[in-house]
């Protein structure tokens, strides 16, 4: 049962990392303004970007992304 466990797990960190390095690629081939979420490119609104300044992601990718990484994105 464990090796089942850790296979699992390990098939899904292996789909994040790929996720992750898609996000990355599109992100530095791309002039993403400052008001532009990193993860999707739609507009971080203004209210967002005062309250957070240093954020770089929209509410709704934040908020998926702190489903999938358990609140350490």
């Amino acid at each position: 049962m464990a090796d089942d466990v850790d296979m699992i797990q390990h098939l899904d960190e292996m789909a994040m990392d790929g996720k992750l390095a898609a996000i990355r690629s599109r992100t530095e081939t791309t002039d993403l303004a400052p008001e532009d979420c990193d993860d999707c490119g739609g507009d971080i609104p203004m209210e967002r970007r005062r309250a957070a300044p240093w954020t770089r992601r929209c509410v709704r990718c934040q908020t998926l992304a702190e489903r999938a990484f358990g609140g350490r994105a």
